[in-house]
């Protein structure tokens, strides 16, 4: 079969969208362009079955809609999968129904959007099937067997949408190929807190933690976190580093140290093997196992990124995040000892917050002092319990799958407003970087990341001065 996988293409071409993240958003504080992982595995695994496979990721490539259905129509594939999210959902049917338009095939939607609405997704006429859930097995199985018998599938029959019963996560994840990123763009992709151009891997995939508004978890990925061997990802890394130009790698997993004893594998298999690559990673912020730590850095970890969400521990309590302040305040304070790059998120706008939390939350920033930070408004994704919490207490103000960005109206409380929430985001981002301490940073990142640096400041400055 031919196939071709996409990361589809915007019709605002003056948007820039990062599609396969946690958050799908529009214009971030900071420019950034993640590659689509996820996609390049289930390229990779269609390979091993024998099919002939093409992945165009259109927004990193600027490639508007025109421009890819010609391309769609110039390769003739049997099959266009798209890789979907909340914000870009009606876009991305836009784009499908173009692509109906002028090349017979059949179009799969996939991704955490339409595997938490699947049936109401199906109501687009351009889609003729939704892979659910974690998809290479059942997307291969699809394509080779049709929609009634696989599961994991939701397809039309009769003009009847059916939901075929969910397949089980993959148990054994060393029995997937690497993911084949020779078929990206890989010296586009960026992000101004890493060494440029940078790739991710996954180390495992679903995370023990309770978080009501983690995406992934909750619609794609799972609760329980899968862990490949050290072996098996230590040969990726030297895979990599055997055939790429990547000056950093990201681990992608949603808590790579939830599973202490399968990092501390990581870190001793690539210094047996004397592998030389920067890397980071995602870790709880009360992270404070120094042997841990140490063992990372020793393996070449420069980078942490943690998810402290908010200053006031009520509202950490009802988002069910499992943090203590104090225990976030020294394990922050033990990273930076160790000379990690601590790169620090914060989330206005889940249950119990008010002006008073936002402002206790800044300031904790402040006190943590963290390399970088990086603020937003908490996004309500269907098939998470926090969408769930939203739309049960009448708080969601809109049914627009468009606005489900961190800057748009989508929610306010009695005594919180969206406008509340937005101008204090702005208030967040203006007094953490206008600093001095910045100016400082900022000069000495000048010299070696100066595109990345000066393209982040004019951005930042736009969002907090302009919106």
């Amino acid at each position: 079969m031919k196939i071709l996988l996409t990361n589809p293409p915007l019709f605002n071409l003056d948007s820039n969208f990062n599609r396969p993240v946690r958050f799908p958003a529009y214009n971030y504080a900071t420019p950034v362009m993640h590659p689509p992982l996820y996609l390049s595995y289930a390229a990779a695994y269609l390979l091993t079955k024998g099919h002939e496979v093409l992945l165009i990721d259109a927004p990193v490539l600027r490639m508007g809609p025109e421009k890819f259905v010609e391309q769609v129509a110039k390769y003739n594939p049997q099959f266009v999968v798209f890789e979907t999210s909340t914000p870009s959902f009606k876009n991305d049917v836009l784009v499908a129904e173009k692509v109906k338009e002028r090349v017979e095939t059949r179009v799969v939607f996939l991704g955490t959007h339409v595997s938490s609405l699947p049936e109401e997704s199906m109501g687009n006429k351009s889609i003729d099937a939704i892979i659910m859930g974690e998809y290479e097995l059942t997307l291969a199985e699809y394509i080779e067997s049709g929609p009634e018998n696989t599961r994991g599938v939701c397809y039309r029959k009769d003009e009847k949408v059916i939901v075929n019963p969910h397949r089980e996560r993959i148990k054994n994840l060393d029995m997937l190929p690497f993911p084949a990123r020779e078929l990206l763009p890989n010296s586009k992709y960026f992000d101004p807190i890493l060494e440029n151009p940078f790739t991710y891997i996954l180390a495992g995939r679903g995370c023990p933690y309770r978080c009501i508004f983690c995406n992934w978890p909750q619609t794609l990925t799972g609760r329980e976190y899968r862990m490949r061997s050290p072996k098996n990802i230590v040969d990726e890394l030297e895979h990599i580093k055997r055939n790429y130009n990547f000056k950093s790698i990201l681990f992608n997993d949603d808590t790579l140290t939830a599973s202490k004893e399968n990092v501390q594998g990581i870190c001793s298999e690539i210094k047996r093997r004397n592998i030389n690559l920067k890397w980071g990673c995602y870790a709880r912020a009360d992270e404070r196992d120094e042997n841990l730590l140490d063992s990372m850095r020793e393996a070449g970890c420069y980078l942490i990124k943690v998810g402290v969400e908010s200053g006031n521990q009520m509202v950490l309590d009802n988002m069910r995040k499992g943090y203590q302040l104090d225990n976030v305040r020294n394990g922050i304070r033990l990273m930076k000892s160790k000379g990690f790059h601590v790169h620090a998120t914060f989330a206005f706008g889940l249950p119990g917050e008010d002006i008073s939390t936002i402002q206790e939350t800044i300031r904790f920033a402040k006190e943590l002092d963290p390399t970088t930070v990086q603020f937003s408004i908490a996004v309500p994704y269907p098939g998470t319990e926090f969408f769930d919490y939203l739309k049960d207490n009448n708080f969601l103000i809109t049914n627009d799958w468009d606005n489900f960005v961190p800057t748009m109206p989508i929610y306010e409380y009695p005594n919180l407003s969206f406008e509340e929430m937005n101008s204090w985001l702005k208030k967040a981002y203006r007094t953490y970087y206008f600093r001095w301490k910045y100016i400082g940073l900022g000069t000495r990142k000048l010299f070696t990341q100066p595109k990345v640096l000066l393209a982040s400041f004019r951005k930042l400055s736009r969002f907090v001065i302009d919106r």
